[in-house]
């Protein structure tokens, strides 16, 4: 079997509060069986055909068995596109695991090591920004989320107002009570001085979120504020020598870990240095369409150090989607799709609706 053509897709998906955003969905061909299919998400690419035509130069008559070695390949590759070159190598291998599953007759998560659980506990985001163009509709959109049987939602700092963001916090359980659970309150690496994230978490703590998250860019200020908090703090971790930095300087108790970095392949090994760690693990993001969602749940059901609820809230997230069936969500509950390959089969007509014109 080899890869005989890469195709591509520019499609759109409209958010719930209004922002659309863009992926890229890629297929791959082979001689002699099925269709694999990857998504870069929440992705434009600016010259498709471009982009495209790396792919088919770099990998037809290649073995897609060989999904480790193409991974190493594509990873030192620079595709010079508007879709970062991480994105670019996650498209494909979300395809590769898709079509060796497709192929084998068994579901991606099989190919990981084998699933070990089946569903992903997984939050809605909220956004401080909104806060100060309309506090009433950012907190009707954790309504919308109880709404529709869900609880566990996560906030995103203003990052100039703490006392606004507790207002909204406040706003929230009194309207609410036990009916929601804050997952995480996000800084966004706003902080360039551990006393001013920690003065600022010092006003939220009371809420009882699972985690802070990413207090700063800088690793050292992260440690200093980590040092002095009690709960959980999470950083977004893309590479193995940023996993190995924070775990030296103890930056972190917690690594978010997506597959818009290289893809399972690459994203499971840093599973695994964390596992000998003892750091905790989360899958994040909460920006994929159906096809990134299902790559994300798949690696989450195969990882033995799932340790904190996670991100990915497409489902909820996102108005629009390009598969025949949306991923299932019940409780704040994402459901591991069960079919071969990732689960997830396209709808033609959808696809054209959501195609832009421009690709």
């Amino acid at each position: 079997m080899k890869i005989t053509k890469v195709e591509g897709h520019q499609i759109e998906t409209r958010r719930a509060y209004g922002h659309v955003s863009g992926h890229v969905i890629v297929k791959i061909h082979v001689d002699d069986g099925p269709i694999g299919l990857g998504e870069a998400s929440d992705s434009r690419c600016e010259d498709l055909p471009a982009l495209i035509a790396q792919y088919n130069e770099l990998l037809v008559g290649t073995d897609p068995t060989q999904i480790t070695e193409i991974n190493e390949y594509l990873g030192r590759h620079d595709f010079r596109s508007t879709v970062s070159n991480n994105h670019c190598v996650s498209a494909i291998d979300l395809a590769l695991y898709d079509l060796n599953g497709k192929t084998l007759g068994v579901s991606a998560n099989r190919l990981m090591g084998g699933k070990i659980r089946d569903r992903i506990y997984c939050c809605y985001p909220t956004w401080g920004w909104q806060l100060k163009e309309d506090f009433d509709t950012t907190v009707g959109y954790v309504e919308r989320l109880v709404d529709h049987g869900h609880h566990l939602f996560r906030f995103y700092i203003s990052g100039d107002d703490a006392e606004l963001d507790n207002r909204f916090l406040s706003t929230v359980f009194d309207k609410f009570g036990d009916k929601v659970r804050l997952k995480q309150i996000d800084f966004s690496g706003r902080f360039n001085d551990w006393h001013a994230a920690l003065e600022y978490a010092q006003v939220l703590r009371h809420h009882n979120p699972f985690h802070f998250e990413q207090p700063s860019r800088n690793l050292r200020v992260c440690a200093e504020f980590t040092k002095r908090m009690d709960l959980p703090v999470s950083l977004h971790t893309s590479t193995l020598a940023q996993a190995i930095d924070s775990i030296e300087l103890r930056a972190c108790t917690a690594f978010n870990l997506c597959n818009v970095h290289r893809g399972p392949t690459y994203i499971r090994r840093i599973y695994a240095v964390a596992e000998s760690a003892g750091i905790k693990c989360l899958i994040g993001t909460d920006q994929e369409s159906t096809l990134g969602i299902a790559g994300q749940l798949h690696v989450g059901a195969s990882v033995p150090n799932l340790d904190l609820p996670c991100d990915p809230m497409g489902p909820m997230l996102y108005l629009d989607s390009p598969a025949v069936e949306r991923i299932h969500a019940e409780g704040s509950y994402l459901t591991v799709p069960d079919g071969p390959g990732l689960g997830v089969e396209l709808d033609d007509d959808k696809m054209k609706a959501l195609t832009i014109a421009s690709a």
